[in-house]
């Protein structure tokens, strides 16, 4: 019985070695004028290799709502390689594009998401993944809340529609 328990404990273990690294962050964004929310966000990977970061950002979006993301690491280490190199970028399922290149200073990578617009409500959620030799990245994120109509205005919209059936009744009737 405890050669099972021996087996299983070291499968457990050799499948765990090759696994990514994961952590989870909230960033609460700061209102700066009208609807518009920005913050910042940063990450340290490790240990060393494969590397899950997940950004959850507040307050959450509401339909209509349109979100603009950058991240980036700067490596002056040479210029043929990063010491972050990013796998895949993604805001709640929609990719970001990725770029990279050699610079003055050595050689950059980040991703961007253009102004894109949310067609649902509630929280965002950036996943970031990648592999790091070292190094850090950083980056910013803007939200332009869309404005959430006051309940006047469905009560406005609701009396519209039954005058409008009313009419369409009175119509018919006739």
């Amino acid at each position: 019985m405890k050669l099972k328990s021996l087996i299983a404990v070291a499968v457990l273990g050799t499948a765990s070695i090759g696994s990514a690294y994961a952590a989870a962050y909230t960033v609460n964004l700061t209102n700066t004028t009208g609807n518009l929310w920005t913050g910042g966000f940063n990450a340290v990977p490790s240990p060393l290799g494969d590397f899950t970061d997940v950004f959850t950002f507040t307050p959450d979006a509401t339909f209509g709502s349109t979100a603009q993301a950058f991240l980036a690491n700067l490596s002056v280490t040479g210029s043929d390689a990063a010491s972050i190199n990013f796998s895949n970028a993604n805001l709640n399922g929609i990719a970001l594009t990725g770029f990279g290149g050699p610079t003055v200073f050595g050689y950059a990578q980040g991703q961007i998401l253009a102004p894109t617009n949310i067609l649902f409500n509630g929280p965002l959620v950036l996943t970031v993944m990648g592999n790091t030799k070292g190094g850090s990245y950083g980056g910013t994120f803007n939200l332009n809340l869309a404005p959430v109509p006051e309940p006047e205005t469905y009560g406005m919209m609701l009396a519209g529609l039954g005058i409008l059936a009313f009419l369409a009744r009175r119509r018919k009737q006739s």
